[in-house]
C-alpha cells in the first residue's frame, strides 16, 4: 500500500501482510502545513502501468508548498508532481511538475487524487473553506471560472471548488476538456465545496463525496462540464434547512465588523434560498444528513457542529444521526464532549440498501463514519488502494 503523511510530509509504503513500513519520498523540506490545517503531502495516485515492466512506473503526489520566496510570510500553494519509482531502492525519485500554483488553505482542501481509465489525471480542490468560520470573509469561487488572461498567465485563482482533469504527462490541458464560459481549462466540473471523495466504478464512471455545511453530504456522477450548485445550492434545490448567506459581501455593515455565527445571520448579510438561484445544475445521486427546514441545530445533543436527530434505537450515550429518505439506516453516533479526538458509530442492520452503479458495496454498509467538522483534527492519511466510494461526513 502507498500511504501519503499529511502531517509526517511523507510517502510510505506499507506491506498488507507484514505492516512493514518504509519511507519512499521524504517532502519535509519542500512541503509545508501550518498547525491545524488541512495542507501538508496529501493525495496519491498511481499509474496503472506500475510494477509492470512497461517503463512507466509514475506516482503521482499533491502537496502544499510556500510559494513566498522573499520573506518569512508563508504563501500556501499546492502543486501536483509525477516520480518516478526505483524498484531497486524502493524510492520515487525524478520529479516533474504538471502543475503549481492553486490556492492552499486551512481549511476544505479536498486533494483527492486519481488516475483515470481515459488515461487522464483526475484532482479535487475544495473551496478553502470560503465564507464561513475563520475565512467568512473571503468570497466563494465555486462558481467562479477561470477567464483566458488567467489560463495564459497561470494564474490558478479560480481553481477553487472545482474538478481539475490533466494530462498525466506534463499538467497540460486536455484538448477534450470542457470548454466553460468561452474558455477551456483544466476545469473537468465545479462547484464543490470540500469533494474529499473520488473514485471510478468498474464501468469507469466517475463518482466523487462532497461535504455539505451543516445538511447534506452529497455522492455525485461527475460529468464533464457539470455544475454543481455550490454555495447555491447543497444537496438537492429543495429549500430545506439551508440559504446561501454571502458573508463576504454584507452591507452597509463590512464584513470585517461582524462575528460569524452560521445559525444567527445579521440583516447586513444577504441570504438566498436554493430555488432563487436559477443556474443549471446536475443533481447529486444521493444525500445524507438532510433535514427539514427548521431543525434545531443547536440542540445540545448535536454536540457540537453535528447533525443528529432524535430517536429511542441508539445505545446508552449515542444518538441517531438522520440520513435521507427512502432508505434511512440507523445510524448511531456516541455523543462526545468537543475536547474528544475521536468517534464510534453503528448500524442497525436494514434490508435492502441501494447499491451505486459501479460501487463496490451498499452505500452505508458496513459502517458509516461520522466526522463533526467542530472537533479537534485527528492525523488523517490518504491510501491509494482500491477502496470503497467514501461517504462524506
Amino acid at each position: 500500500m502507498w500511504v501519503t503523511e499529511k502531517s509526517g510530509k511523507k510517502v510510505t509504503r506499507v506491506g498488507p501482510r507484514t505492516g512493514a513500513k518504509s519511507t519512499a519520498l521524504d517532502l519535509t523540506e519542500k512541503a509545508v502545513r501550518t498547525e491545524g490545517a488541512q495542507g501538508g503531502v496529501l493525495g496519491p495516485a498511481l499509474h496503472p502501468d506500475l510494477l509492470k515492466d512497461k517503463g512507466r512506473d509514475y506516482v503521482y503526489v499533491s502537496y502544499t508548498y510556500d510559494s513566498n520566496t522573499s520573506d518569512a510570510e508563508v504563501d500556501q500553494r499546492l502543486r501536483i508532481d509525477r516520480y518516478t519509482y526505483d524498484s531497486r531502492t524502493g524510492t520515487l525519485g525524478e520529479p516533474k511538475n504538471l502543475i503549481s500554483g492553486p490556492a492552499s488553505g486551512s481549511d476544505h482542501q479536498s486533494a483527492r487524487l486519481g488516475y483515470g481509465p481515459d488515461g487522464k489525471l483526475y484532482y479535487t480542490i475544495g473551496d478553502q473553506g470560503a465564507n464561513q468560520l475563520q475565512h467568512y470573509c473571503e468570497p466563494n469561487r465555486a462558481q467562479r471560472l477561470p477567464t483566458k488572461e488567467e489560463i495564459e498567465s497561470k494564474d490558478r485563482i479560480a481553481c477553487r471548488g472545482k474538478t481539475l482533469r490533466l494530462n498525466p504527462e506534463d499538467g497540460s490541458i486536455p484538448a477534450d476538456d470542457p470548454v466553460l464560459g468561452g474558455v477551456r481549462s483544466h476545469v473537468w466540473a465545479h462547484g464543490f465545496r470540500n469533494s474529499q471523495g473520488l473514485d471510478f466504478g468498474t464501468d469507469g464512471t466517475l463518482y466523487n463525496t462532497d461535504q455539505g455545511p451543516r445538511t447534506d453530504d452529497e455522492v455525485n456522477v461527475l460529468t464533464k462540464g457539470a455544475n454543481y450548485g455550490w454555495p447555491h445550492v447543497a444537496g438537492h434545490r429543495d429549500d430545506k434547512a439551508y440559504t446561501f448567506s454571502e458573508w463576504s459581501a454584507s452591507a452597509p455593515t463590512p464584513c470585517a465588523d461582524l462575528t460569524f455565527n452560521d445559525l444567527e445571520v445579521p440583516e447586513s448579510v444577504s441570504r438566498q434560498k436554493e430555488t432563487d438561484w436559477k443556474g443549471r445544475f446536475t443533481e447529486p445521486v444521493r444525500t445524507f444528513g438532510t433535514v427539514d427546514s427548521g431543525f434545531d441545530f443547536s440542540d445540545p445533543r448535536c454536540g457540537e457542529r453535528a447533525c443528529i436527530s432524535p430517536t429511542r434505537t441508539c445505545p446508552p450515550g449515542s444518538a441517531p444521526v438522520h440520513r435521507s429518505a427512502p432508505w434511512t439506516p440507523r445510524v448511531c453516533a456516541e455523543v462526545v464532549t468537543p475536547a474528544a479526538s475521536t468517534t464510534r458509530s453503528w448500524e442497525s442492520p436494514q434490508p435492502g440498501p441501494p447499491v451505486l452503479p459501479g460501487a463496490e458495496t451498499p452505500v452505508g454498509q458496513p459502517r458509516s463514519r461520522v466526522r463533526r467538522s467542530g472537533l479537534p483534527e485527528s492525523p488523517r492519511s490518504s491510501m491509494a488502494v482500491r477502496r470503497r466510494m467514501p461517504v462524506a461526513g
